[in-house]
């Protein structure tokens, strides 16, 4: 009898732990390895996004010397008896050495046209479309911490060897190289998706996903000051792409000792931290991975709402991030420095946003005082929506630049909202399948991000005309609300039939099935 009652408390302990509204999973179990995974995922997410954004920066310095140091002069491939000849000129010199007083440094000097260096900024957008859905898949049947090492390791690679590139082929062999980037960047957001379903409770889930991804947020923050600021050092526009490349490399060797694919295979994980994750995740799959339903994804209205909201902020995001700085440089007149730093205030005021955006999250989630897709379309239509008022805003302030700076803080900065809005749904339709919804929608997102540079290389004629921008930012306002509003229409945040389809059920240790 005591036996017997044992046992059915056991099962009833048991039975809690896997529950996800549990007492022992709000309770937590402290900081542990899950969270050294999710700090690696968040410096992943840095470095990419320097690596995305450096071209940026750097494509200002590259295209005008006088933005970065008015010590640098145009490398014309002549011999250095031409150069000391070019500065006696200049400079009025007798003699043909150079001053001791200054120092001169020779870079290169591209003559690219707007449309050209809106190809280039878009390039890196080709490759990061059409990796995005088989990445996902990929992350199905091989180990996720391996194809993500792989990719940032030859993304690394490439942004050192951006300057060569440039040099040896122009902007068409550059546009190739960034092409290769995003098809190797585009393998961390559908991995990183893939990674968090397997190692973050769901009572963590906002803030695990808002911080892993919100390193993006900070490698957007630091790339903007810094690139410039290393394009007017001695180094010139070249250093921003070898200092970007040794940043992904040192990241790849920390993550191949420290991450691992799930708790399961980690070595080093305690048994009560992985009981704790493993026994909240009811949803996913912690054995074989079951095959992807591919017909019932793409027949699904809450999947498909969530890739409208993905189109909508795509556009917004993609002119925003590689734009700006154009914007700040033509219309604001801010040399390559100063830009640098104005560029990156709104990032740093997102990264700061993001936290408690999405601890308040996980408490009105945890304590249900509103439901969970009240959550996630409040918090997408104050970002999306709230930045488009915002930005076009920015337009009718004209080269108000404390004004317009103001704007744009407030239009990115509310882009924080994002992490625990849409960009988490992908989780709530289908733990199982995250990776692969992430592949879809991310790689479909895409499509503008392409348009969006193109586009403004179309509008804007004469980058210094406030008029041509204000129509680049109502058009990308009109594109991000309707991606919004279709969200709010019709998405969801309930577990997806097919979460669980095809899955072999489990076995006892006698081989039964366990219903």
């Amino acid at each position: 009898m005591e036996f017997n009652k044992s046992k059915q408390e056991l099962t009833k302990s048991n039975t809690t732990l896997q529950n996800e509204g549990g007492d022992e999973n709000k309770k937590g179990f402290g900081l542990g390895l899950r969270h050294v995974q999710a700090l690696l995922l968040f410096f992943c997410f840095f470095e990419t996004f320097f690596l995305r954004i450096n071209l940026s920066v750097g494509i200002v310095s590259m295209t005008n010397k006088n933005s970065s140091n008015p010590d640098f002069h145009v490398k014309d491939g002549s011999n250095e008896e031409k150069k000391l000849s070019y500065l006696k000129e200049t400079h009025s010199l007798e003699n043909s050495s150079v001053p001791q007083r200054k120092k001169y440094y020779f870079f290169e000097e591209f003559g690219w046209t707007e449309n050209q260096k809106s190809a280039i900024l878009s390039s890196f957008f080709w490759g990061y479309l059409v990796i995005q859905a088989p990445a996902g898949q990929l992350g199905q049947y091989f180990s996720p911490k391996l194809l993500l090492l792989g990719a940032n390791l030859i993304s690394a690679v490439l942004a050192g060897l951006t300057p060569t590139a440039s040099y040896v082929g122009g902007w068409k062999l550059l546009c190739a190289l960034r092409v290769i980037q995003g098809l190797c960047q585009g393998f961390a957001v559908p991995l990183s998706y893939k990674l968090i379903s397997k190692w973050a409770p769901p009572n963590e889930r906002n803030r695990y996903v808002g911080f892993s991804l919100n390193g993006g947020t900070l490698g957007a923050t630091a790339a903007m000051p810094l690139c410039g600021l290393l394009a007017s050092s001695s180094g010139g526009w070249p250093s921003i792409f070898y200092f970007s490349g040794l940043l992904g490399i040192t990241w790849c060797a920390l993550w191949a000792w420290f991450a691992a694919d799930s708790p399961a295979k980690h070595h080093s994980i305690s048994p009560e931290e992985k009981a704790y994750i493993e026994n909240s995740l009811v949803h996913v799959s912690q054995d074989e991975e079951p095959k992807t339903p591919w017909s019932q994804i793409f027949t699904s209205i809450p999947f498909w709402a969530l890739i409208f909201a993905h189109l909508g902020n795509g556009w917004a995001f993609a002119m925003i991030i590689t734009e700006m700085p154009s914007y700040i440089n033509s219309v604001l007149q801010f040399n390559i420095a100063t830009n640098g730093i104005l560029s990156a205030l709104p990032y740093l005021a997102m990264w700061l946003l993001t936290f408690p955006v999405c601890w308040l999250a996980d408490y009105l989630q945890k304590n249900k005082i509103v439901p969970n897709s009240v959550v996630r379309k409040l918090w997408t239509t104050i970002a999306q929506s709230g930045g488009a008022i915002m930005l076009v805003s920015m337009g009718f302030v004209g080269r108000d630049a404390v004004a317009a700076m103001t704007l744009l803080i407030i239009t990115v900065a509310l882009a924080s909202f994002l992490f625990s809005g849409y960009n988490i749904n992908h989780l709530d339709l289908s733990p199982n399948y995250a990776g692969v919804l992430m592949g879809i929608a991310n790689g479909l997102e895409n499509i503008t991000t392409i348009l969006a540079p193109l586009t403004v290389g179309w509008v804007v004629e004469d980058t210094r005309s406030v008029e041509q921008w204000r129509i680049v930012f109502i058009i990308s306002a009109i594109v991000s609300i309707t991606g919004n509003t279709i969200f709010v229409l019709f998405g969801s945040t309930d577990i997806q039939p097919w979460n669980t389809i095809d899955q072999k059920p489990k076995k006892n240790e006698n081989n039964q099935s366990i219903p």
